[in-house]
């Protein structure tokens, strides 16, 4: 009995069709190689910048900022605050009012975040307010470390106040002494005691009015 030949026949590997596949099944397993390394990239990125954003100690704010680390309000000019400078700032009001920030979005150019955010903490929280809204502009260094910020308020962000300011009666006729320890000229007195002050008073506030409605 006579075989015949198969009606498909498979080219030899110096075949030009080959030679040609296999260079490019190898550009392929590159590519996917570099998108699985930068999708990690990405991820392990966002989650340092989601960590810094809502760190609530020195400890943990500090953990992904270089040692020459900068940060710049509005626009980067002259020197900003250093690590040092920064950091302290933060434990004087940020951190003991426990902050809580959403990433709306965010772009990538290379070592450089822009990251869209909704700021909230326990202050805006009792009060009602919807948070204040802006851009970090974050810069890694090639360890990945953060080593420059440049915050960029939104021009359109509410005033707070409107939403304080029914807090604020009920404390000049409840407690008033207990206010003008916290709140001077219309401003808050930004300190870690007057940040747990201010969280106390408007629990108070909250409980106050509440029972009474």
């Amino acid at each position: 009995m006579q075989l015949r030949e198969p009606f498909i026949k498979i080219p030899p590997a110096t075949h030009p069709i080959v030679s040609t596949l296999i260079p490019m099944k190898k550009y392929l397993a590159l590519a996917l190689i570099a998108l699985i390394f930068l999708s990690c990239t990405t991820k392990t990125y966002l989650h340092r910048i989601n960590f810094y954003l809502n760190a609530h100690s020195v400890k943990d704010r500090g953990r992904y900022l270089s040692n020459d680390y900068h940060s710049f309000f509005m626009e980067t000019k002259g020197q900003g605050k250093d690590r040092t400078h920064a950091l302290q700032s933060f434990s004087n009001w940020d951190a003991p009012l426990h902050p809580d920030v959403t990433i709306l979005n965010y772009t990538v150019n290379g070592d450089n975040w822009s990251t869209e955010i909704n700021e909230q903490n326990d202050f805006s929280k009792l009060i009602g307010f919807p948070g204040w809204k802006a851009t970090e502009i974050i810069k890694f260094n090639p360890k990945g470390k953060i080593s420059e910020v440049t915050y960029l308020p939104n021009e359109d962000n509410p005033d707070y106040k409107k939403w304080l300011e029914p807090a604020i009666q009920w404390l000049q006729k409840n407690k008033p002494f207990e206010l003008n320890e916290i709140y001077k000229e219309e401003s808050l007195v930004q300190t870690p005691q007057t940040a747990t002050k201010w969280i106390e008073l408007l629990r108070q506030w909250r409980q106050e009015t509440t029972a009474a409605k």
